[in-house]
């Protein structure tokens, strides 16, 4: 028996006469795994089996309509609306308690977030004054709407009760439907539920009471509840906390958030790398509410490691801790801190490529770990199958690729060509506020070092060495490499490549213009200018499509910070040369100079695929495998890494 070393953490807590067996939540994300008409199939049941065998205490469904037999917020959420979908409900609480978890579920209203009718009504909101855009066909809600949506969370609630679920959350933070009511940005009515903020909690009051009386008292209800939205003119802390201490009447465990999920700037919704690497977020505040209530406090944001988890419930911050993106980053978290493995723990980059697959309705996966979701484990091949593989590049795609491979039993060769393994990452890294992605790209060299692949640095791969070497397999992660266009003047001295200038290894002046406004370009604007310098960025582009390829949350910060830093940004403008006197471009008639100290070539990259495509040509696409950026322009690592996972595990 392995001796605990987080008692705090794994102390059961009993609720309503459920215990659960530990302190860890799996917190709610909206994963998108049901079939299109929200009925659960495999791919929800896999990932739900997926999330309880973590280790948590329960697991939390995201995001569930209580609307979404007239409308969902997201393509293939969980549907709690009909009779009909009582069976795979019920089926999803069964595999979670089959593999250790109690099952919640967050029945939640966007309101005026909602999508909009599809007969071309308008949406009944809190106050039709505040729409999320001027453009939105609203109106204000009456007492028959009111009643209406209340006898909607009602009825899912109970659903989910005689589903088998003895959890539900009611989801009333981050600006959605409950929490418009309690927030002066977005309830100004005038009646009896507007104005003073005993009036704006009347309504979300009465939908707890009418909550709590109809599942009566066997059933635990969590309330998720913003401390502050973080916006002007929105919920503040007092006003919240005056708030729970009368919900506490009804619920049973007070889940402290922050933010607000439709005002992109109160970013703390969902963290991005830009802010301090592991520093809870919402702590200071769970603490100040832990004291002044009687219930358990649950508290979620920014928290990575049982180490977290444990001060902050031995100190008194929180009685539960809820996470996610640490556990898609690695399903194991809790498996290998208690075996003394947290330094094998995959460290999570807060890229939010997880959650930006919501916004385009596609299911949700994790950049660095491609078995986000997949509950059973790699079977190894036959040894009489085991193959000998050649890996060339050492990027994040041919790590993967190796890493995976030895896993599977087969004889894995890593040739790269520089002296050290990481491929682009070490470049993307280096701007100060990418701690975490340092921490990753470390834990994936050290994991690629240590995974029984054989590696070789500074080997140049060509035919001949393929030849001399005779694999059965060939996995081409060549990678990009940077664009230097025949613009004239580019070989100029002031003109500096991105990476020396993120690397601190050239001098830069004062006046900088960066060439490029994609996230290199612009997270090196970012840098320059949080040390004092004057910076313009300029992109052929419009200037509304910069950075179109980074998740939400993660652009909405770079573009405030860039903001607030008094960076310029302009599009539309096509480099015709440089000179010593300044970039040189036109747009439209309109040809203009941009002067500055240095030039920042931040133009991006190309696939290097010569290599592969000569490969492919001579040995077929059965036994060579071009995967992440040497196959197509405008890769990521999420790509990278899945694409690398699929061919290895082909093989």
């Amino acid at each position: 028996m392995r001796k605990n070393k987080y008692p705090h953490v794994f102390e059961p807590i009993t609720i309503r006469g459920l215990t659960l067996k530990n302190r860890l939540e799996y917190a709610p994300t909206v994963v998108l795994k049901c079939n299109a008409d929200g009925t659960v199939g495999k791919d929800m049941i896999d990932f739900m089996k997926w999330q309880a065998k973590t280790g948590v205490g329960w697991v939390t469904v995201g995001d569930t309509p209580v609307t979404h037999d007239d409308t969902s917020h997201w393509l293939c959420e969980m549907n709690v609306c009909d009779d009909d979908c009582i069976h795979g409900m019920n089926a999803l609480v069964e595999e979670c308690r089959r593999n250790g978890a109690e099952l919640s579920v967050e029945l939640a209203y966007a309101g005026r977030g909602n999508r909009a009718p599809k007969n071309g009504e308008p949406t009944a909101v809190v106050s039709a004054e505040r729409p999320l855009s001027p453009d939105d066909n609203v109106r204000t809600m009456t007492r028959e709407d009111m009643d209406y949506l209340k006898e909607r969370f009602v009825d899912c609630a109970l659903r989910c009760k005689h589903a088998g679920f003895r959890m539900i959350l009611i989801h009333c933070a981050h600006n959605n439907f409950l929490a418009q009511w309690l927030s002066p940005d977005s309830n100004v009515r005038t009646d009896e539920y507007g104005g003073c903020p005993e009036n704006r909690r009347k309504y979300p009051l009465e939908v707890l009471k009418a909550i709590r009386e109809a599942v009566g008292n066997d059933m635990v209800i969590e309330l998720r509840v913003s401390a502050t939205e973080g916006i002007e003119g929105g919920l503040e802390f007092e006003e919240s906390l005056a708030f729970m201490e009368l919900a506490q009447e009804y619920v049973d465990i007070m889940h402290i958030s922050q933010g607000s999920i439709f005002h992109l700037s109160a970013r703390y919704t969902i963290p991005t790398y830009f802010r301090e690497p592991h520093k809870p977020l919402n702590t200071g505040y769970s603490k100040i509410v832990k004291e002044r209530l009687h219930i358990p406090v649950a508290v979620v944001g920014m928290i990575t490691s049982l180490e977290q988890a444990e001060e902050i419930i031995k100190n008194g911050e929180a009685d539960i801790v809820a996470m996610a993106k640490s556990f898609m980053a690695d399903g194991d978290i809790i498996h290998k801190s208690l075996d003394d493995q947290a330094d094998k723990v995959r460290p999570c980059t807060r890229c939010d490529l997880c959650g930006n697959a919501n916004t385009w309705g596609t299911e949700m996966s994790c950049a660095i770990n491609p078995r986000c979701g997949m509950a059973d484990k790699i079977e190894k091949i036959d040894p009489k199958d085991k193959k000998k593989v050649m890996i060339i590049g050492g990027g994040p795609a041919g790590m993967m690729a190796a890493q995976i491979l030895t896993e599977r039993g087969h004889d894995a060769v890593l040739y790269e060509k520089e002296n050290r393994l990481g491929g682009l990452l070490n470049d993307a890294s280096l701007v100060p506020f990418k701690a975490l992605m340092r921490e990753y790209l470390d834990w994936d060299i050290q994991e690629t070092l240590s995974c029984g692949a054989e590696v070789k640095l500074g080997v140049n791969v060509d035919e001949k060495l393929i030849e001399k070497e005779n694999p059965d397999k060939i996995i081409v992660a060549t990678g990009s490499v940077y664009l230097k266009p025949p613009i004239p003047g580019i070989e100029l001295k002031k003109v500096l490549a991105v990476k020396d200038v993120d690397a601190g290894e050239a001098e830069v002046g004062d006046k900088v213009v960066v060439l490029g406004g994609g996230i290199t370009g612009l997270e090196c604007a970012l840098a320059l200018s949080d040390e004092g310098k004057e910076v313009t960025v300029i992109d052929m582009i419009p200037t509304e499509k910069f950075v179109s390829e980074m998740p939400i949350f993660n652009k909405a910060d770079l573009l405030d910070q860039l903001e607030k830093n008094n960076v310029k940004l302009v599009g539309g403008q096509k480099i015709i040369s440089i000179t010593s006197d300044g970039v040189i471009t036109e747009d439209g008639d309109v040809t203009r100079v941009w002067a500055g100290d240095n030039f920042v070539n931040a133009l991006g990259v190309k696939p290097d695929d010569a290599l592969g495509k000569k490969l492919l040509s001579k040995y077929g696409s059965e036994d060579v495998i071009m995967v992440g950026d040497c196959t197509a322009k405008g890769g990521n690592y999420f790509r990278a890494n899945h694409e690398a996972y699929n061919a290895a595990m082909r093989i």
